[in-house]
């Protein structure tokens, strides 16, 4: 499965994050007030998609490397905190993805397979979650001398 091949598939699930939980798409700038039908349509919209596609794959083929994933993943947390992410809104990054590519791969998704893509979204935002607290810590520090 490449980024191109679920692109489509996935993009939608952010439809549907944006639809059930409005204040998450209010976080992203380009996509603040924007009316949903139009996002269906957006270029920026579409751009994000692969970016995340081309992340998770950057993941997985770092599962035997856990230091670089490690840091890859802090990395992540640390621009999302930046961007205003709140932590509670990692969380349903997984579950999005999940149900965007589970039906491409229909006649072979499994227990076993749906396992291991939630262990590894919970994973990245333990890590994710993690580092953005770090930089509230550092920030609350630094304010406070």
């Amino acid at each position: 499965m490449t980024a191109d091949d679920s692109l489509e598939k996935y993009k939608p699930s952010y439809d549907v994050l944006f639809e059930t939980h409005p204040d998450v798409q209010q976080s992203f700038m380009p996509f603040k007030g924007v009316d949903l039908e139009d996002l269906k349509h957006s270029r920026q919209l579409r751009d994000h998609a692969l970016r995340v596609m081309a992340f998770v794959q950057k993941a997985v083929a770092r599962l035997y490397e856990p230091d670089k994933l490690e840091t890859l993943l802090r990395d992540l947390g640390k621009k999302h905190y930046h961007y205003g992410a709140k932590q509670k809104y990692v969380d349903l990054i997984g579950p999005q993805f999940i149900m965007a590519i589970q039906p491409s791969l229909v006649d072979r998704w499994t227990e076993e397979m749906h396992s291991a893509w939630t262990a590894l979204f919970l994973n990245m935002a333990y890590i994710m979650k993690g580092s953005m607290a770090a930089e509230e810590r550092f920030k609350v520090k630094k304010t406070a001398t």
